[in-house]
């Protein structure tokens, strides 16, 4: 199992103490990859307690992160970059496949079943000032 922990405690080191009362991150996980793969989606639940804008992610895992909107118009995926997604006071907002995601690319390596990856989040309230809250997303094992 691969564990990026020192990235992970660094982010938490330096994440804003009111985020970690005012945010909750629930089912964090990323797809599993195959080698060359150079894309993964990833999935949580947020629940802000405050409106909030989650404006960017990162991870060592990958060379960047975007947020992004997906869908299923008929036959055709529609899938665009998004510079935000807003999290409504008291409103989980579930970033899942098939809709809202945060997209890892530029993978360092392929990320297997059992693998824990650190991923930094970064939320901007109303003011203008932003924020860090760093999370672990889990692997799981391939669906069928």
């Amino acid at each position: 199992m691969r564990v990026y922990a020192l990235p992970l405690l660094t982010a938490l080191m330096f994440a804003g103490p009111a985020l970690a009362a005012d945010v909750r991150i629930e089912n964090a996980w990323a797809r599993p990859t195959v080698p060359g793969q150079q894309v993964a989606g990833a999935f949580m639940d947020i629940t802000a307690a405050h409106d909030l804008e989650l404006v960017a992610g990162a991870t060592p895992a990958a060379a960047a992160v975007e947020l992004h909107f997906m869908r299923m118009d008929g036959e055709r995926m529609e899938m665009r970059e998004l510079e935000s997604i807003r999290l409504p006071a008291g409103e989980t907002v579930s970033l899942e496949p098939g809709g809202l995601h945060a997209m890892l690319i530029g993978l360092k390596a392929p990320l297997g079943a059992g693998d824990s990856v650190p991923m930094t989040l970064t939320v901007r309230d109303g003011a203008g000032k932003r924020s860090t809250i760093g999370i672990t997303l889990t692997v799981p094992a391939p669906r069928d």
